[in-house]
C-alpha cells in the first residue's frame, strides 16, 4: 500500500500544498517526492504565460504520486485561467521518466538545446536605422542596477548585486548594446569558456522587435568572439522558442546537442 501526503514544511519556498511525498505503508520508506513550481511570465512565454514545472525525486516514481501531483498542477492552471504548460525535466536518455508521464498526457516535444556555430562568421547583417552600438563590461553602478532590474523582470527572479558580480565574473565577459533615441533597443551578453564563445543572454525591447536588432547583435557577438581566436560559439535555448530558433538558424547556428528533455502537456483555460 502506498500513501500520498504533503510534506510537513514548505520545500524550496514552495507551499506545502504544492509538495507531495509517496510512502510505503508497510515499511514507512519514502518512495519518491515531487514539488510544483509556478512561473507566470507573459513576457517570456507569450503563448503559454503560465509555466508549471514538476520537480521529481526518486528512481521509480509511483503512479499515485505522479497522478496526485499532476492533479494539483491542473488545479493551479484552472484557477489561474491562463494558457499554461505543465512539464517536468529529465536527462536526454531518461526514457523511464518519459514513459511514467505518458499516461497522463505528457508528450516529449520540448527541451533545452545547445545551438552551435563555427567561427569565423560569414553573415552580413546591417545595423538597423536609428541605432548605435555600445560595448561595455557592466561595471558602471547605474548600468548594473538597470540591467539587474530588467533581468529580474524578464525572468521573474530576485537576484541581487552579489549574484550579478558572480554572473559577470567570466573570462572575457562583454555586453553589447544596441541603443536608439528611445533607449535600449537590445542587448547581448557574451564570454569565453576554454576554446569556445558563449552567448548567455540576448534580449530585444518590444518596440524594436522584427527590425533585425537581435540578428545584428548576434553577428557582433560572433565577430567579437572570433577576435579572441575561438573556434566556435554556443548558446542554449528552449525548443519552445520558435522565434529564437529561427533567429539562430538564420545566423548560421545548428542544433548541436539535446541537453535536457522537458516532456509536458499544454493546458487551455476553460
Amino acid at each position: 500500500m502506498i500513501m500520498i501526503r504533503h510534506e510537513r514544511a514548505p520545500v524550496d519556498g514552495q507551499p506545502i500544498e504544492n509538495t507531495f511525498c509517496a510512502i510505503d505503508g508497510t515499511s514507512g520508506m519514502v518512495l519518491g517526492s515531487s514539488v510544483i513550481y509556478t512561473d507566470l511570465n507573459p513576457m517570456l512565454y507569450p503563448a503559454r504565460p503560465l509555466q508549471v514545472r514538476i520537480q521529481n525525486e526518486g528512481s521509480e516514481l509511483p503512479d499515485k504520486l505522479i497522478g496526485a501531483t499532476i492533479a494539483r498542477a491542473r488545479q493551479i492552471c484552472s484557477e489561474a485561467g491562463e494558457y499554461a504548460r505543465i512539464f517536468t525535466r529529465c536527462a536526454p536518455d531518461d526514457y523511464l521518466t518519459i514513459k511514467l508521464f505518458e499516461p497522463f498526457g505528457f508528450e516529449d516535444n520540448d527541451g533545452l538545446i545547445c545551438m552551435r556555430r563555427q567561427l569565423p562568421s560569414e553573415t552580413n547583417v546591417k545595423l538597423p536605422s536609428g541605432c548605435a552600438v555600445v560595448y561595455d563590461d557592466l561595471k558602471d553602478s547605474i548600468e548594473r542596477k538597470y540591467f539587474l532590474d530588467r533581468y529580474n523582470q524578464l525572468f521573474n527572479t530576485e537576484h541581487d548585486m552579489n549574484w550579478l558580480d558572480q554572473f559577470i565574473d567570466r573570462d572575457q565577459f562583454m555586453r553589447i548594446l544596441t541603443v536608439a533615441a528611445t533607449g535600449i533597443a537590445g542587448e547581448i551578453l557574451i564570454w569565453r569558456e576554454e576554446n569556445k564563445g558563449v552567448i548567455g543572454y540576448v534580449q530585444t525591447s518590444k518596440r524594436w522587435r522584427r527590425f533585425g536588432v537581435a540578428a545584428y547583435m548576434v553577428q557582433l557577438a560572433c565577430e567579437a568572439l572570433e577576435q579572441l581566436g575561438l573556434q566556435y560559439v554556443e548558446t542554449n535555448i528552449r525548443a519552445r522558442y520558435p522565434h529564437v530558433l529561427k533567429l539562430l538558424t538564420k545566423s548560421g547556428f545548428e542544433q548541436a546537442e539535446l541537453l535536457m528533455r522537458y516532456p509536458g502537456v499544454d493546458i487551455n483555460p476553460e
